[in-house]
């Protein structure tokens, strides 16, 4: 073998030695995970919970949130008639099988959706309330702006792998736990994902939640799973215990099961990470001095007390701050605000009231004003 040869073969081996070393390091990692209290969105585990991926038919979630936001407004109700179209009777992976001209009330195709994951019922859901995919798109992606999902960008109405030169969904776990926490402000988004089964049809088999948490815990009430090739296995999970809610969210597994499992530690260990305690009672009275005034000493009172979730090994080192004169000087009325008192975490502010006076306090008359002068002057 030449000399120029053999030169060729090592540069050739460099070559891909370096690329493979090069698309390792920016290999996407395992998986994504988030753990959060959903009242306060406070973050309690965390892994790779920025890194860009498919939500696969997590992306349903947005549809049920948009869903229950018009039913509220009054924009439709659930014993609409939907008809289904072509485009929706096309629909691959997991449905209900709708044919063209199939009509269904909404509350009946929400069923599918939540339920099932039924990529033909969703299709048929965002034709028939927004008029046309291409509108429900364009909402669907406003509405995850206005919830601050910075990192996402939505493709599809149902999370299907896109078809040639088509867009992938994109999102983050971070962004999903934001959707969630919109999800589980709505009873109506909780009562769907809260079911267990479906009869779609008079006479079909039972279809079964695809989110296997619900089988196994009755505390569990949400939210939906996820799978595609490209996305992994995923799951936003929740469940509220001791009066906290807790969502978990995993993105990419690699394990059906364990996506499952990993899930459900991530609530149990949230919830027994929180605790919710009041750290000022909204009666709460704090005395104070009053200068050229007869009523000598006041009380100032919050319009609320503060009650906040925090984590267990944080609470010790929340500390009330007050901001307020040292003393207060006539005239005054009640109600008059005078400063503020604060829940601080080191510098992180957490909650703040306001302090008002708690009467009318008008200036001294001069006879007052007289018999202090005496008194100071001469003793009691």
């Amino acid at each position: 073998m030449s000399f120029v040869l053999c030169s060729r073969i090592l540069t050739l081996n460099i070559f891909i030695v370096a690329l493979i070393i090069s698309n390792s390091a920016h290999a996407i990692p395992e998986y994504s995970a988030i753990s959060v209290e959903a009242e306060t969105g406070l973050v309690l585990y965390e892994k790779n919970a920025d890194v860009v991926r498919p939500p696969a038919s997590m992306i349903k979630l947005i549809q049920m949130l948009l869903v229950a936001e018009g039913l509220e407004e009054g924009r439709w109700t659930l014993d609409q008639r939907i008809t289904a179209s072509r485009k929706a009777q096309r629909m691959g992976g997991t449905q209900v099988y709708l044919e063209a001209g199939d009509t269904f009330t909404l509350e009946h195709l929400m069923h599918a959706v939540s339920v099932a994951s039924a990529n033909d019922a969703a299709m048929a859901v965002a034709e028939g309330l927004w008029g046309s995919e291409e509108a429900y798109l364009a909402a669907m992606n406003t509405r995850a702006d206005e919830l601050g999902m910075v990192n996402s960008e939505f493709s599809s109405v149902h999370g299907l792998p896109p078809d040639a030169g088509e867009e992938p969904d994109k999102t983050t776990a971070r962004d999903m736990a934001l959707l969630g926490r919109a999800c589980v402000e709505m009873p109506r988004v909780l009562g769907w994902t809260s079911m267990r089964e479906l009869q779609f049809r008079p006479g079909e088999a039972i279809k079964y939640t695809t989110n296997k948490l619900m089988r196994r815990r009755n505390d569990m009430d949400g939210l939906k799973t996820g799978y595609i090739r490209a996305a992994g296995f995923c799951i936003a999970a929740t469940l509220q215990k001791n009066g906290v809610r807790v969502i978990s969210v995993v993105m990419g597994h690699t394990d059906k099961r364990e996506r499952f499992n990993l899930a459900e530690r991530l609530l149990d260990e949230g919830v027994a990470l929180v605790r919710r305690d009041e750290f000022l009672s909204g009666d709460a009275k704090i005395e104070i001095s009053v200068e050229e005034c007869e009523t000598e000493i006041t009380t100032l009172l919050t319009d609320e007390g503060i009650t906040l979730l925090t984590r267990r090994d944080e609470f010790n080192l929340i500390e009330l701050v007050y901001d307020h004169p040292k003393t207060l000087k006539a005239p005054l009325k009640k109600g008059d605000k005078i400063g503020t008192v604060s829940a601080m975490l080191g510098t992180k502010l957490l909650a703040q009231r306001d302090l008002y006076v708690a009467e009318d306090l008008p200036v001294a008359g001069w006879v007052w004003k007289i018999e202090k002068r005496v008194l100071s002057l001469f003793g009691e």
